[in-house]
């Protein structure tokens, strides 16, 4: 039959009244099965909500149709009347529109199950800031009802979810009802149970409020969490009354969340996890992901690569983690082992960890669990590790976090750390200890550290403890035995807050060499100062005492220190080679740390290497003496200190030149002081009753005098000079000692130790210099913009010498008187030398020189004005410009000395030029025969010795002579006739004397003499010499051997003579040309009007000449 044009009414699973029209229904009944085809609408209150086919084959038992499957077919027909009144109540449901074909099975008069393809369609819904949206294409789902509950099968999810695609994969959703299970809680929630594959939690953000309704804890958590990753599978089975029974079966990969209470984040997790809530057992692993855990630790967890296996039991006891085979490399840690977290319920936490190391302790920071150790323990900590490995640490924690730190024995902290290669900054302010391998025990609220050596600076400490007992005290305790060079103490502290104190002090007085120290450090860490304690032990140690720019050597003994505090016992040292006993002590003052020393020996001034070799070859003996030393540090200020050394040089025997001479046994009280700051000091003393010094240092890189003043037979200290300089006011002095003394090297050592003042005065009653006494001397040196210049004036000398750079030196002489006593030759000396042995002289060092005397002075004769310029140049010194002008004579020389051992000679080449014989002669106090003739004489000589030293035998030259009109007189006076007695030329004239006697009553007149003579070898030749005499001629020629002393000469004699010959110029220049003019001019007389020629032939040696007349020729006629 048809079923046309009915209504049905009744309440849809939403609670709401629908009405079902049926515009045509046609059935097909049989006794017991009925089957109906045709078309049915369903509206309700809020609309019309989609046409639907229909068909179903329905069984007759009992008289119901009861039983059998219905099959409809939609398209776009609204489901929300459907959905059950849980879901209208709990989701904000907008749309649910979808094109579907489902199947039915009704049992008994309920549906049982069923099957639903959900063509095309989709639902949306209002979440917490935005709509979701669902829709499905082509998914088909299987629902089963399990009295009394139901489970909905998706084997394929073909969903897309906020425009997200689902990945492929199964999800079935089951709901259990509430149930009867008996006992004291006899009722079991209704449970939601999950089971999925292959999920997208970031696409099942959409879902999230139903999740809340369900359960709000989960809801919280998934807020919280904001879940990414991929689930692989899922069973998830959620108590609705009771959340924190929720049982679990996952296996996940590249899982992300967000922190949750205390569950840390976390990133890139790949694991499984089963059990529940309650009891449950994760494993995991992680790759290049960081974990946050705010108010547990302070940095995220920066994990490299993590293993995990963790369990936990959570129940009305309490909550206890487990955590096994963990192996997790974080930065720069690497945690192998397990731990346990144990928090009973009604009681303390307790941690275990096991197993830590670091490659890095300055991380150290990262791992400290803040709520359980305290902000300011993580606070000291995270400061005080600064780097280093760490291997097996421990981390124990039991007690209630807020009875920490457990003064009674509540509860226990324990941080048990092996660190190597650490680096541990104990205090902000201090060093940290580097290179350090030590065992770092964290309990309760104290640290204890132990190691068995550690770097502190430069040395070693061993037997090191550091210790805080209390952190509410703030006070750290360090012992420690200390050994290594003393030189690197001092830079420790001044790296520390004792900079000023105990640093200050190693830096006035600095120690080397190695030392032997107990160290014990009071270290507030309330930023109060340090309180350093300790002994020193010193075994031939050096001092440095910088004030004194001094070393003591071989320093042994000990001194204790309380911070700047230091106090010694007798030490004893070598200070200049000499035995010292010395002891300190310094206190820190108000304003001032104050240094004091007291010092005393027993030296002998020989021996204690400071004075050149010289002097100490020269003294002799030991003085006892005692000083002190004061020095004060002005904490914002330089230093100052003073110095007073007081001995007696009785038993000391001196052979220095006076006023330096000293016999042992003669009393000779010293006293020296000295008081300075850092940039100068003023040195001032006495030596016995009459000598006082006074002098002002100034300290740079190098310790220069910057004046100073010496003064004999004085009874008080004279002021210092008003300009930078050096006054020495001495008592008679020689000269020649002293400088033999110089020469020896006694100088050489003083200017590498100190800069001196280049202005310098020296006066003195009396200098014996040069075998001469210079009396009222005075001689002041000073530089000049190019040099230095050195005046020296007294009642022998007044001169400048002008000492200039890079040009030679000028010595302006205005007065020089220089007659020395005659001495005693040594067998070690030339006579004539000007030098005091023959030692080889070196012009190393020799300056070039211009010499300008006005007036000299030399042997008690008057030599006028000398000037020469002398240059050197390796071995050689060369002169020119050399002039020696009296006034009646004029003396030119140009020379050079070439002083090469083996090699030495002397060459001169000049000229002699008067218009007065005898008057130049006479000027030296020489009486000369030869009267009013001007003479000129050239000459080029050299020898192979020193120019003071003329050698015969290696004489070579020329020497070109020519006199002007002259007179030869008597020749047996004076120094002439000494003269030409030495030349055998007296010999000559008694031979022509005797044969010619009645000429000689008046003198033999010339109009000139010239001659040109060489010299070889030591053999003087001429053939060119003449007398052109009024009364005859004289032509000589031969030779005269300078070595052997003899002659050989021949002299002609023509008698037609006008004019007397001057003899005397020729034998002052020549003395053969003397010797034959001489001879000539007194043989003739009467005969010249009988002897045309008369030959002579003169040889012998020169003391005892033989004068053979070889040839007189009578005259005839003139000559031709």
């Amino acid at each position: 039959f048809d079923l046309r044009d009915s209504e049905v009414s009744f309440l849809t699973p939403s609670g709401q009244r629908a009405e079902l029209a049926i515009p045509q229904l046609t059935w097909l009944n049989d006794p017991r099965r009925h089957r109906a085809e045709g078309l049915v609408s369903l509206s309700s209150l809020t609309g019309q909500h989609g046409v639907m086919q229909v068909r179903m084959d329905l069984r007759d038992d009992e008289g119901l149709l009861s039983n059998g499957r219905v099959w409809l077919q939609a398209d776009d027909i609204d489901l929300k009347p459907w959905l059950g009144k849980w879901m209208q109540d709990n989701i904000a449901l907008e749309t649910a529109q979808f094109s579907l074909e489902g199947w039915m099975t009704i049992d008994k008069g309920d549906v049982t199950g069923g099957d639903v393809w959900l063509k095309q369609g989709g639902a949306s819904w209002l979440g917490e800031k935005q709509t979701h949206t669902l829709s499905v294409d082509n998914l088909t789902a299987h629902i089963t009802r399990e009295n009394p509950g139901w489970q909905f099968s998706i084997p394929d999810t073909r969903i897309t979810m906020d425009g997200k695609p689902w990945p492929s994969g199964a999800l079935t959703l089951a709901w259990i009802p509430e149930q009867d299970v008996g006992g004291k809680d006899n009722k079991r929630s209704d449970e939601l149970r999950i089971r999925a594959s292959n999920l997208e939690l970031a696409g099942l953000e959409g879902i999230r409020p139903l999740a809340a309704k369900l359960s709000p804890a989960l809801g919280d958590v998934w807020r919280s969490t904001q879940p990414s990753g991929k689930i692989n599978t899922l069973a998830l089975d959620i108590p609705l009354q009771a959340a924190d029974k929720t049982r679990f079966q996952a296996s996940w990969s590249d899982l992300s969340w967000k922190q949750w209470k205390l569950l840390p984040g976390a990133e890139h997790f790949s694991g499984t996890l089963s059990g529940s809530v309650e009891n449950g057992l994760l494993t995991a692993s992680m790759k290049q992901a960081k974990m946050p855990y705010e108010t547990v630790f302070r940095a995220p967890l920066e994990i490299a690569d993590g293993q995990a296996t963790i369990s936990w039991l959570n129940n009305d006891k309490g909550f206890q983690l487990d955590g096994r085979n963990i192996d997790v490399k974080a930065k720069a840690v690497h945690a192998r082992g397990g731990f346990r977290y144990l928090q009973p319920a009604n009681d303390e936490p307790w941690l275990g960890i096991l197993g830590i190391s670091t490659d890095d302790g300055s991380q150290a920071w990262r791992y400290f669990p803040e709520n359980l150790m305290g902000k300011d323990l993580v606070d000291y900590l995270s400061g005080a590790i600064q780097g280093g490995e760490a291997d097996n640490a421990t981390l124990v924690y039991g007690g209630n976090p807020q009875l920490f730190p457990y003064k009674h024995n509540e509860g226990q902290f324990e941080v048990l750390v092996p660190l190597r290669n650490a680096k541990f900054a104990f205090q902000p302010d201090w060093p940290a200890l580097t290179n350090l391998d030590i065992e770092l025990d964290f309990i309760n609220d104290g640290l204890w550290m132990k190691t068995d050596g550690v770097n502190l600076g430069g040395v070693r400490a061993s037997n090191l403890t550091a210790v805080i007992p209390d952190y509410s005290k703030e006070k750290l305790l360090i012992d420690a035995d200390i050994k290594g060079p003393g030189k690197a103490v001092g830079p420790y502290f001044d790296e520390t807050p004792l900079k000023d104190s105990l640093g200050a002090t190693l830096q006035e007085l600095q120690l080397d060499g190695d030392v032997n120290a107990r160290l014990h450090l009071d270290i507030p860490l309330n930023g109060e100062l340090v309180t350093a304690k300790g002994e020193v032990t010193l075994r031939n140690n050096s001092l440095f005492i910088k004030p004194l720019d001094s070393t003591l050597k071989n320093l042994s003994g000990k001194f204790s220190f309380i911070n700047g505090d230091l106090q010694s016992e007798p030490l004893t040292a070598s200070w200049f080679n000499q035995p010292l006993n010395v002891d300190f002590s310094t206190k820190e003052g108000a304003k001032a740390y104050q240094v004091a020393v007291n010092l005393n020996g027993n030296w002998q001034p020989a021996k204690t290497g400071v004075l050149p070799e010289a002097v100490n070859e020269s003294l002799s003996g030991s003085v006892a003496w005692d000083g002190k030393v004061g020095i004060e540090l002005p904490y914002h200020a330089g230093a100052t200190y003073n110095v007073e050394l007081n001995g007696d040089l009785k038993n000391v025997s001196s052979h220095l030149p006076s006023p330096l001479a000293k016999p042992a046994g003669e009393p000779l009280a010293v006293n020296v002081k000295v008081d300075g700051n850092l940039n100068s000091f003023e040195l001032t003393g006495q030596a016995g009753a009459d000598n006082h010094f006074n002098s002002r240092w100034l300290l740079g890189q190098k310790l220069t005098l910057d004046r100073a003043i010496w003064a004999a037979d004085s009874k008080t200290l004279p002021p210092l000079p008003e300009q930078s300089g050096v006054e020495l006011n001495m008592p008679p002095m020689n000269g020649a000692e002293w400088l033999a003394l110089f020469q020896k090297g006694a100088a050489e050592s003083v200017g590498g130790a100190a800069s001196f003042p280049q202005h310098i005065t020296l006066r003195t009653p009396m200098l014996s210099l040069g075998n001469q006494q210079w009396n009222n001397l005075s001689i002041v040196s000073q530089p000049t913009a190019n040099g230095t210049q050195v005046e020296a004036q007294g009642r022998e000398i007044n001169a400048t010498l002008a000492m200039r750079n890079n040009a030679p030196w000028l010595a302006n002489i205005k007065y020089l008187y220089y007659n020395p006593s005659v001495a005693k030759t040594r067998g070690d000396s030339t006579p004539s030398s000007p030098f005091p042995t023959t030692e080889r002289i070196n012009f190393r060092g020799w300056p070039d020189a211009q010499i300008r005397c006005a007036e000299c002075w030399f042997w008690g004769q008057k030599f006028g004005r000398i000037d020469s310029d002398l240059t050197i140049s390796g071995d050689t010194l060369t002169l020119t410009n050399g002039l020696i002008d009296t006034g009646f004579s004029r003396f030119t020389a140009d020379g050079e000395w070439v002083n090469n051992p083996g090699n030495e000679r002397t060459s001169l080449k000049g000229k002699l030029r008067g218009q007065k014989i005898d008057a130049a002669a006479e000027f030296f106090g020489v009486t000369t025969p030869i009267r009013q003739s001007s003479f000129n004489v050239d000459y080029d000589l050299h020898w192979r010795k020193a120019p003071w030293q003329p050698d015969e035998a290696t004489l070579n030259g020329i020497i070109h002579t020519q006199l002007g009109k002259g007179e030869i007189t008597e020749i047996n006076t004076g120094h002439a006739g000494q003269l030409l007695r030495l030349l055998s030329v007296d010999a000559l004239m008694r031979k022509l004397r005797f044969d010619f006697r009645d000429t000689f009553g008046e003198g033999f007149y010339f109009d000139s003499i010239r001659s040109t003579a060489w010299i070889k070898d030591g053999v003087m030749h001429t053939d060119d010499t003449l007398v052109d005499g009024l009364e005859a001629d004289i032509a000589m020629k031969g030779s005269v051997n300078l070595v052997r002393r003899d002659l050989n000469m021949e002299a002609v004699v023509a008698p037609e003579i006008s004019a007397t010959v001057g003899v005397a110029a020729a034998f002052a220049v020549n003395p053969i040309v003397g010797a034959a003019v001489f001879a000539a001019s007194k043989v003739l007389g009467p005969l010249w009007s009988k002897v045309s020629i008369l030959r002579y032939h003169i040889s012998g040696p020169l003391d005892d000449p033989q004068i053979n007349e070889v040839l007189r020729q009578p005259r005839k006629e003139k000559a031709q």
